[in-house]
């Protein structure tokens, strides 16, 4: 489950659907790496099965094992480490470190991309020069490598960020990027009632990584080393609960306006304004600007 979950999590999904040429492409992509993941994520359990069945003992890491000691989440490295051979170690290790740096640095372009992009040129600056948001981004990728190396510092503050970030993407985007691909009549107003309401059940469900104590307990809660852990799968009852308030809001109000029960006039979101072709030619062209440089910078 949390193999099949886990892509869905992270905004490199997200980047591509929206980037591809058209709505049928991004439905199509969706359904391909739906299997796909599937797949790739094939050689990561036979290495947590042969992790899982290793005799440590006979091995320099020795006992107890990764599990009782509480460094599941590095298994990789140790497995590779101390049940492989030295070649094998060598380039595994080697590989997993190119990779991560990859993402890294892709994160890291990202990020200061749209920052310039959607704020400081929409909203601090919008006559900045080309040659201005050149600079900012540098400066920008500078100031998030600073703060992502304090962070580094903590022994587990980069993996709490990791995954709270997927959860929240999880429960809050992801029914959104469902809504736009497969919902015709989605809209700005059953967004933000679906980001709210699954912003709000994920908060009211607890957090020990944030110390916040959970408002609502699903059946099978336990107090583990004081903190009140839940097994229940509520991270995806709090994403089921966003798309059914997307596309229920969306269809309310697409109706309301449509069949003139609402005045156009309460329309403050302008979801329902007419665009003539030069706003939509211009609205194609922002965000193909804003893709190119998230991608390519």
């Amino acid at each position: 489950m949390k193999l099949g979950l886990g892509g869905l999590a992270y905004q490199a999904l997200y980047q591509r659907i929206l980037s591809a040429a058209s709505a049928t492409r991004a439905q199509i992509s969706c359904l391909i790496a739906s299997v796909v993941v599937f797949v790739m994520g094939l050689p990561s359990v036979i290495i947590g099965v042969m992790a899982a069945a290793a005799d440590w003992n006979q091995t320099a890491y020795g006992l107890p094992p990764p599990f009782e000691r509480g460094d599941e989440g590095k298994i990789l490295p140790l497995a590779l480490q101390n049940l492989a051979p030295t070649w094998v170690s060598v380039v595994g290790i080697a590989s997993l470190a190119a990779a991560v740096m990859s993402s890294m640095d892709s994160a890291l372009l990202s990020s200061a991309s749209v920052f310039t992009q959607n704020i400081y040129k929409t909203t601090l600056r919008k006559m900045a020069s080309e040659r201005e948001l050149q600079w900012v981004i540098r400066v920008s990728v500078l100031l998030l490598g600073v703060a992502g190396t304090g962070l580094a510092f903590g022994d587990d503050s980069v993996l709490a960020f990791w995954l709270l970030s997927g959860d929240f993407i999880y429960c809050m985007v992801f029914p959104q990027l469902i809504c736009v691909l497969f919902f015709r009549y989605a809209n700005t107003y059953g967004a933000y009632c679906g980001y709210v309401l699954g912003l709000g059940l994920r908060l009211m469900s607890g957090e020990p990584l944030l110390s916040i104590p959970p408002v609502i307990l699903y059946p099978g809660w336990r107090v583990e080393n004081g903190d009140i852990i839940q097994y229940f799968p509520f991270r995806t009852v709090a994403m089921l609960i966003s798309l059914a308030a997307v596309i229920a809001v969306s269809t309310l109000v697409h109706l309301g306006f449509r069949c003139r029960l609402i005045p156009q006039s309460w329309d403050i979101l302008k979801a329902f304004e007419e665009k003539t072709e030069s706003q939509l030619e211009e609205m194609l062209n922002s965000l193909k600007k804003t893709f190119t440089h998230i991608y390519f910078i």
